[in-house]
């Protein structure tokens, strides 16, 4: 009989967190790939889409797809379903955002692993991806949708905004505007096509259209390129500006042969901003020293204590969007019609609802609640002490992704029942990368490394398909 080898729990104590909300005594070993594999696995495992990697040779023992290739000597698609500038595009950004994995001794929620751990540890190279994630996700989708806001707003398509307004027109003078809002917002959970579309035409800010999916229309070598130098670029601003209000730096103040020069040397920025506000605050004539100043230890302490919800709120954030927009647009191997169709199940009980709801309820509802929210103090704070000594861990319930209520479990019994919250099973974009990664390593066939051109991009315009021209504006023919 095989002896057991030493394991973490032999060492350490098996931590309380990370438990089910429902059940935070209960303690439970993560299982092996051969007693249970995760979603993951199990995905990678039965992946049956046709693509290279499933189409290679089970006889050999590892198959070369291209490693030491260029792009276009790649087998197209990789994965069966998804291009290879999607998963490179996937790959590249997995690649900045994960800088270190840790091993759970439970089972990861969801079935899939790869989540932000409760207790993650702070770096500024941490905190700036999060806030490169940050826009390009959800900074470029909500100026998506403003652009799409403001298509309707122009009365470019006449026929389309004419449509829209007279609907909500309609619903406003019978009150079923909410139901309207509903019907619509189920409409564009459940029917992709009625998310087509974007901004109108406008000359790109880059100058030229070499991409379709940046703010600016830059050009680019490959997917996303673009989008990523902006979040670089974004980020680089806002250090920019808080070094030079640190410094008290002024273009007005500086002379023009100074200019030059000082962009040409790379000092250390953080020294550089604190020096140069300890000598403004000098030559301002303050007479507290630096080396005597009591609260600057306090301030940096609490900044930097400070820093760590801040990025682990930005992250939980992020993959928060992540898994929505891949809930509606799911990738390969996850299922295709699953998530989107649960989530409009959620919002139908919201439309069916509204129907019998008044706007006077409505406005009543709304009223009550914003004055029980702004003098109620005394009550909201009985409740939440009675809440945190009779069920401390209360606050995992409202975690969007752990959030169970009957009616959703009876909706998602028809759907299937072995998933009974929202976001169950749907992945973060590091979670369907790591999947995708496993499904080459499953057929013993890694997948290339992301290429890397070093040669500037292409100052042409990038192809416009007839998809592009409908949303750029223009009425259907």
């Amino acid at each position: 009989m095989a002896k057991r080898g030493v394991h973490y729990e032999d060492l350490l104590p098996v931590p309380t967190e990370g438990m089910a909300p429902t059940e935070p005594d209960k303690k439970e070993r993560s299982t092996s790939m051969a007693e249970g594999p995760t979603l993951s696995h199990a995905l990678a495992q039965n992946h049956t889409d046709h693509g290279a990697v499933s189409l290679s040779d089970e006889g050999a023992e590892v198959v070369d797809l291209g490693w030491n290739e260029p792009p276009e000597k790649i087998p197209k698609p990789l994965v069966g379903g998804l291009p290879n500038e999607e998963l490179w595009l996937l790959v590249r950004r997995f690649n900045k955002q994960v800088y270190h994995v840790k091993e759970t001794l439970h089972p990861p929620p969801g079935g899939l692993d790869m989540y932000i751990a409760d207790e993650e540890e702070f770096s500024p190279d941490k905190l700036r991806s999060n806030i490169e994630r940050l826009y390009m996700t959800i900074g470029v989708g909500l100026m998506g949708f403003w652009k799409h806001i403001v298509r309707l707003r122009s009365w470019r398509e006449t026929r389309r905004t004419a449509w829209f307004c007279t609907a909500y027109f309609l619903a406003w003078m019978f009150d079923f505007l909410v139901p309207l809002f509903s019907l619509a917002l189920i409409a564009l959970i459940a029917y992709p096509p009625s998310r087509d579309g974007s901004g109108g035409v406008q000359k790109p800010k880059a100058g030229v259209l070499g991409s379709h999916d940046s703010a600016t229309g830059a050009p680019e070598n490959h997917k996303g390129e673009a989008v990523e130098n902006e979040a670089s670029n974004f980020v680089n601003s806002i250090a920019a500006v808080a070094i030079s209000s640190a410094s008290g730096k002024h273009p007005q103040n500086e002379p023009d042969d100074e200019k030059g020069t000082a962009q040409d040397s790379v000092p250390d920025p953080t020294a550089l901003a604190v020096g140069a506000a300890n000598a403004k605050d000098k030559a301002d004539g303050k007479s507290t020293s630096a080396t005597h100043d009591k609260t600057k230890v306090p301030m940096e302490t609490a900044m930097w204590t400070k820093m760590r919800p801040v990025m682990h709120g930005l992250g939980v954030l992020t993959d928060t969007w992540e898994r929505f927009a891949n809930a509606l647009e799911p990738t390969p191997p996850f299922p295709k019609d699953l998530h989107r169709l649960r989530l409009a199940a959620v919002v139908l009980p919201m439309f069916a609802g509204s129907i019998f709801i008044s706007s006077y309820m409505f406005m009543k509802g709304v009223t009550f609640g914003a004055g029980f929210g702004f003098f109620g103090d005394p009550i909201i704070r009985r409740g939440l002490e009675w809440l945190n000594k009779n069920y401390p861990n209360w606050m995992k319930l409202l975690e969007l992704r752990k959030y169970v209520s009957s009616l959703l479990r009876t909706l998602s019994s028809i759907i299937n029942p072995l998933h009974s919250n929202i976001l169950r099973g749907v992945p973060t974009n590091a979670q369907l990368t790591i999947t995708l990664l496993r499904i080459g390593e499953a057929n013993h066939a890694p997948l290339p490394p992301p290429p890397r051109t070093s040669a500037p991009p292409p100052q042409e315009s990038a192809e416009v398909s007839e998809k592009n021209l409908r949303a750029t504006g223009a009425d259907y023919p």
